[in-house]
């Protein structure tokens, strides 16, 4: 057998593999539920560097290189956003806890006191 002729019979043979019918999946059974956890709730406390209208840059107290910038969530940005419209943003100093979701950099709640600027 040349190579020609092998060249034709396996161009014949993947002719008719693709060809042939193929079967129906069938499934008799339900499919799977996977319950999916909900992310947990973390809290971060710390230090205003800058807020806007989208996001808030925090740093740790106890370690000046630890530093987040956190983006509101849908419930709380428009929130934020009237915040900074009426010039009653978080200034560089005050002090906040922000509860993010886990694995995430969403804050989903921000509370904290503004103090006393001059």
């Amino acid at each position: 057998m040349t190579s020609a002729d092998l060249g034709r019979a396996l161009a014949l043979g993947l002719l008719l593999a693709l060809a042939a019918p193929t079967a129906a999946q069938v499934t008799d059974t339900k499919p799977v539920r996977v319950k999916v956890p909900k992310p947990k709730k973390l809290k971060f406390e710390g230090e205003v560097l800058s807020m806007n209208r989208v996001s808030i840059t925090v740093r740790a107290p106890n370690n000046p290189y630890t530093v987040h910038t956190f983006s509101f969530n849908e419930k709380l940005a428009p929130k934020m956003a009237r915040l900074v419209d009426e010039s009653r943003a978080y200034l560089p100093g005050d002090r906040v806890v922000i509860r993010y979701l886990e694995g995430t950099d969403t804050a989903v709640k921000i509370k904290g006191k503004r103090r006393q600027h001059r």
